[in-house]
């Protein structure tokens, strides 16, 4: 667009076009430019787009869109995959106005190989006014300065936003908003934002720049990595109103997060501080230095809890810290951990005990009555421990729908084989072949189920799901008895629902798995069975979080599961049986390693997570009674209790540290009824229903047919 743009690079217009560059022979002369769009009119330039893409090599300067006039430029982007850009005098925008207004400008760099030489804006006004603009970088490198917004006619500038999340050398300096003319007067700048969520390097780090009688106020630093290096000899950092920290889950004593090489100018500066996760290796009373400075500083400091943070980090609220100063650093003491918050809760819990035995349930506090947790606190709102807690509860929930089918093969599944050699073996009979089957002989059954359950993790998370077993049972005859045993396919999935307090996500899990079935019964009425499978299980996650960010991610692994049983039939009357039985059953979901997309403001970051391996320990004692009525039909109803010893989810993220782990470890009831039909021929169907309390509610609905051929 407009002077030398060659190539597959034109795309010219003040509106809804987009120029994509590629290709090594993209060289321009360094006098011309690219544009999503271009224009010399006083109207609107919005909702352009340049694509860069790796192989492009650039000599010009690059922008989303570009009016030499008044025109508002607004919502244009500029997207960077790689390519490398030679020119330093030339920059990249996302847009420019000469005299009118740049707004919602964007320009996102990721990749690797990605080098910029020259300077890069999120908007750009030389008489106007930019606001709302915002530079992303996730990868490459870039040798010029950053600027999320700019005015070179001292115009206002404010609400722009830098985000540097990547590790490396930036050469140049990073400033969230400037704004003075050519004799450096005037300006303001207010209300800019710098994020440094990676260790970098930068020769200067400024939230807002004016010029002599200009007003700079309320820009923010927010700094989330420790090895933070800023360079400049003179003022390494200044403009800020607010400096949050946000502590790194391996901060020690000894690190430092911000070091300036120089002077920091901190006047007046309020000054944040959060942890990202548990602190693995401070405790109450730990020291960390939050910024060093070489020169003494410049200005005092003063302590606030009024933290806005970026969307795409996370934070925890379990930790409380002091801030000091001296003459060179800045610094932040734990004066309460986690561990101290649980005793204080603990405690809290005691003297309401001991209150209720001195009978002074009048005197109780309205939370009490209320039921409230954490020793009084309010449940109500969203804590950073809920936002991190929500990814983890797909484990959860797809574990539970594993183990849904679990049951299911353990109870219908054995029965609908036992069904169909014995349905095959009288049909055999019948028809004046031997009672038992042939050797090698295999007759098909097939179990299929429903479920509607709720675990209880500490928050809680709803499954409805489905399973299949389809199989060929044999059934051999023994000194002891006779052995039943078989193949196995199985294949199920559902929908689950979390919820977190008002964090409220949602998603999909799917297994299929095959494996092999045995049981074999005495002829006292005692057995004893087991079952081993493996396969493989998807799931996905989405949620809006309370931050205006939308959260989602695929995962996908392995799986195997086993069950042991023993029981012993008891006959109880002349048309009764009782069951008698104890199972344990095992299942294992292996870690897996996902990037959480977080999407906010209509950009896109992501956050690495390494989901740990979830394993299910459960043990069940019950007994189930048979009726039969007459030959054609039977009742059973039976009681069990259920413990799961295991069930924790665990997941730790690459910025935000360690997640609260879900768990559904507890007790369990459980009341079945069914129904035992044979109508005639060669059919019979089982029609089963179960309900659970507990620590895992709901009900769940199987049925079994078998027909021999």
């Amino acid at each position: 667009a407009g002077g030398e743009a060659t190539g597959n690079t034109n795309a010219v217009g003040q509106q809804n076009n987009v120029c994509y560059i590629y290709g090594s022979a993209t060289n321009t002369t360094a006098s011309g430019m690219i544009a999503g769009g271009k224009g010399n009119g006083d109207g609107e330039f919005s909702n352009n787009y340049v694509y860069v893409y790796p192989d492009a090599q650039i000599q010009t300067a690059v922008y989303g869109a570009h009016s030499a006039n008044n025109a508002t430029v607004t919502n244009n982007t500029v997207t960077i995959t790689g390519g490398t850009f030679f020119n330093a005098e030339r920059v990249i925008a996302g847009g420019f106005s000469d005299g009118g207004t740049a707004t919602k400008n964007t320009v996102t760099i990721s990749g690797g190989t990605t080098n910029i030489a020259g300077s890069v804006y999120g908007g750009q006004a030389n008489r106007g006014t930019a606001t709302d603009n915002t530079v992303t970088i996730t990868g490459g490198t870039v040798n010029g300065n950053i600027y999320g917004g700019t005015s070179t006619g001292a115009g206002t500038v404010s609400n722009n936003t830098v985000t540097i999340n990547k590790e490396g050398i930036f050469l140049g300096y990073i400033y969230g908003g400037s704004s003075m003319d050519n004799t450096f007067q005037n300006g303001t700048a207010t209300g800019n934002t710098v994020n440094i969520l990676a260790a970098m390097t930068a020769k200067g780090i400024y939230g807002g720049i004016n010029g002599t009688g200009g007003t700079s106020s309320g820009n923010t630093l927010n700094v989330a990595a420790k090895g933070i290096t800023v360079t400049e000899d003179g003022t390494g950092i200044g403009g800020f109103k607010n400096l949050n920290f946000y502590l790194p889950t391996d901060m020690t004593t000894s690190d430092t997060m911000l070091t300036v090489n120089g002077t920091a100018n901190v006047t007046g500066a309020k000054v944040g501080v959060l942890a990202q996760g548990k602190l693995e290796n401070l405790t109450t009373n730990d020291k960390v230095t939050l910024l060093h400075a070489s020169n003494p500083l410049d200005g005092t400091v003063s302590q606030t809890t009024e933290i806005t943070k970026p969307t795409s980090l996370t934070t925890v609220d379990t930790y409380a810290f002091n801030v000091t100063s001296d003459a060179n650093n800045i610094y932040a003491t734990i004066t309460k951990a986690p561990s101290e918050e649980k005793e204080e809760e603990k405690g809290s819990e005691e003297e309401k005990g001991s209150e209720e035995e001195k009978g002074s349930e009048e005197e109780k506090s309205p939370e009490e009555e209320g039921g409230s947790k954490g020793g009084g606190s309010s449940t109500d709102g969203v804590s950073d421990s809920d936002i991190l807690k929500s990814p983890v509860e797909a484990r959860a929930a797809t574990t539970a729908i594993l183990n849904a089918g679990a049951d299911m093969l353990a109870s219908q599944g054995f029965a609908q084989a036992a069904n169909a050699v014995a349905l095959e073996a009288a049909e055999s009979a019948k028809n004046g072949a031997a009672g038992a089957k042939a050797v090698g002989g295999f007759t098909p059954f097939a179990a299929l189920g429903g479920s509607s359950l709720r675990a209880e993790s500490g928050s809680h998370v709803d499954t409805k799901g489905y399973g299949i077993n389809v199989g060929f049972a044999r059934e051999i005859p023994n000194s002891q008895g006779k052995l039943l045993f078989g193949p196995v396919v199985e294949y199920g999935g559902g929908k689950y629902d979390s919820y977190n307090n008002d964090v409220h996500a949602d998603g999909n899990s799917h297994y299929w798995g095959i494996g092999i079935m045995a049981r074999q019964v005495n002829r006292d009425g005692f057995y004893y069975e087991g079952s081993v499978r493996g396969g493989r299980v998807t799931s996905d996650y989405s949620a809006n979080l309370p931050t205006n960010v939308r959260a989602s991610y695929d995962s996908s692994s392995n799986y195997w599961a086993a069950h042991l049983g023993l029981g012993k039939v008891f006959a109880a009357g002349k048309k009764g049986t009782v069951d008698g039985y104890l199972k344990y059953f095992y299942s294992h979901q292996s870690g897996d390693d996902r990037d959480i997309s977080l999407g906010a403001n209509g950009g896109t970051t992501s956050e690495h997570a390494s989901f740990d391996s979830v394993d299910s320990h459960r043990v069940r004692i019950g007994a189930r009674y048979t009726h039969k009525v007459n030959e054609m039909n039977s009742f059973y109803g039976g009681l069990a209790y259920q413990y799961e010893f295991g069930g924790e989810a665990r997941a730790h993220y690459s910025i935000s540290g360690t997640a609260p782990s879900p768990s559904v470890k507890g007790s369990s009831g459980m009341l079945e009824l069914g129904w035992q039909v044979k109508p005639g021929g060669p059919v019979t169907i089982d029609l089963g229903v179960t309900g659970w309390a507990g620590k895992q509610r709901g009900g769940s609905v199987q049925l079994g047919a078998t027909w021999a051929f």
